[in-house]
């Protein structure tokens, strides 16, 4: 019988978001917990030396893309929910969320991701209140709905400032720019 332990989290993680020629924003629908379909994410200090390695890598190894420019948007602690035990002494991540040029052939990483597609702002504002709802209904992140429901950026950018509870709020992957409304809520 063998026993594994459960890792902890690092407690930082990079938020990438890239658009297109045409203003659409490329998703990744996540291959495991916490589902849903979000921009571009992964954690900096579990293999990574610095935020600008992490960027690269995650958008890599989640779309095959190779980013060519990118530039901070927002940086800052948000309690979002991990698949791995809580980085301590505060559970959630310290975020660096980059706006990001690539280029290259759209390539999703089986495992890693679920899929990858670029989104219309319209899309990602009807993935944003299915999720919205979804949690104003009770819903649970194991529950939420793969490809339609997303978190992130947009849950700020398109939908305005919300009221969350501590527990909603910790379902937040990224931020978009400036002092997300989720934080401010939280307070």
């Amino acid at each position: 019988m063998s026993t594994k332990t459960a890792k902890r989290c690092c407690g930082t993680s990079v938020g990438i978001l890239i658009e297109d020629q045409a203003d659409r924003l490329l998703m990744v629908t996540r291959g495991w917990w916490p589902k849903g379909t979000a921009p571009v994410a992964g954690h900096v200090r579990d293999a990574h030396t610095s935020v600008a390695e992490a960027l690269v890598a995650e958008v890599q190894e989640e779309t095959g893309l190779h980013v060519t420019g990118s530039g901070l948007l927002w940086e800052g602690h948000l309690p979002n929910l991990c698949a791995s035990l809580p980085a301590l002494p505060d559970p959630g991540h310290y975020w660096w969320v980059a706006a990001a040029t690539a280029e290259g052939t759209l390539t999703p990483a089986p495992g890693e991701t679920k899929g990858a597609a670029w989104y219309t702002r319209r899309q990602v504002r009807t993935m944003a209140r299915t999720t919205l709802a979804h949690y104003r209904n009770g819903g649970l992140p194991a529950d939420q709905p793969d490809a339609r429901g997303c978190t992130g950026p947009q849950l700020h950018r398109d939908c305005g400032p919300v009221q969350f509870s501590r527990v909603a709020l910790s379902l937040g992957e990224l931020v978009a720019g400036g002092e997300p409304a989720v934080v401010r809520a939280g307070r």
